[in-house]
């Protein structure tokens, strides 16, 4: 699950986008970063020396931790607060196959952090933590692959409807200071 599910979804969305049969209306970039949890070091890197105008990026979603979609087909949506048009959005979307738990702070324990600091409205899907987190017992024959084609819809969805919209406006969200991301590495 972390995060090879993060980084496998990324890898669809990107095959079904390249073989969809439609042009989008903007560019997307898919990437993938490593050194999260020593301090977002892949992702703050990227940001800071970005190979694209950063203020041309309308949105980051950010997926880490999306193959243990539990029974009760709980998603936690991170970073709607900062852009107005997410929540509407998300609202309008939901369904029976996922229930949402909206969140939203921009700055959380994980690379949408690094956009979320340089003014870019971020999505952060995550489906909980769970007892294998960080141990090598978090393994394939855990993962939910019927739970994450479900999110990876939702991401289609949400990704296709904002492609139709003019670039989101950023929103600044409060920042607790227990949303400040801390790193903890256990074996």
């Amino acid at each position: 699950d972390d995060n090879a599910s993060g980084t496998a979804g990324v890898i669809e969305l990107a095959r079904y986008f390249a073989q969809n049969g439609v042009t989008e209306k903007h560019n997307f970039l898919f990437l993938c970063f490593s050194g999260e949890e020593l301090g977002l070091i892949g992702s703050k890197k990227y940001t800071d020396y970005p190979t694209i105008d950063l203020s041309t990026v309308s949105f980051m979603i950010n997926m880490d931790m999306i193959g243990r979609l539990n029974e009760e087909k709980r998603l936690v949506v991170g970073g709607v607060g900062t852009a107005p048009d997410f929540v509407p959005l998300l609202n309008g979307l939901k369904t029976d196959e996922l229930s949402f738990k909206l969140d939203s702070a921009g700055i959380g324990p994980s690379d949408h952090t690094s956009f979320y600091l340089k003014n870019i409205p971020v999505l952060f899907f995550f489906t909980g933590q769970h007892s294998d987190y960080h141990k090598p017992s978090d393994d394939v024959e855990k993962v939910n692959f019927p739970g994450q084609v479900k999110i990876l819809s939702l991401a289609v969805e949400v990704i296709e409807q904002l492609d139709a919209q003019p670039k989101l406006v950023f929103q600044e969200t409060k920042t607790k200071k227990e949303d400040t991301p801390s790193f903890k590495v256990t074996l």
